[in-house]
């Protein structure tokens, strides 16, 4: 929160200003998420992909989601920024030619490549090498 300008968080306890950002995570964050996930969902035609042990295999899984991250961000940042003036920045490192916050860019690429990475850690393998 100190990378931006005009929040009253200040005047705000630190559980008000904590459900706030959580809302705004809920609400926005997850909602890029999912357009993440049937984004990937189309290009591997199979809604349950993140269960498909292949689908992490194909380079379009890893290079398909930052690209798309740091569009929904820069999109979403010049709309709140430039045109709803919903924030603004006070600290926050800019991104010269777009001129939105490096913060929320790098929050959308590297949130949903972890995730993707976490999901690919976690899923059960059928290699018969791995029993016993």
């Amino acid at each position: 929160m100190p990378l931006y300008a005009g929040f009253p968080f200040s005047s705000l306890g630190t559980r008000e200003a904590f459900l706030r950002c959580l809302f705004a995570t809920v609400t926005g964050d997850m909602l890029f998420m999912l357009v993440l996930y049937l984004t990937l969902a189309v290009i591997h035609e199979n809604l349950g992909w993140s269960s498909d042990p292949a689908a992490y295999e194909r380079p379009a899984t890893w290079a398909v989601t930052p690209l798309v991250g740091s569009l929904l961000a820069v999109a979403f940042e010049l709309w709140a920024v430039y045109v709803a003036h919903r924030w603004e920045y006070d600290s926050m490192p800019i991104l010269p030619v777009v001129r939105v916050g490096l913060t929320p860019v790098l929050q959308m690429i590297v949130i949903p490549v972890v995730t993707i990475a976490v999901c690919r850690w976690t899923l059960p393998s059928n290699d018969p090498r791995n029993e016993g």
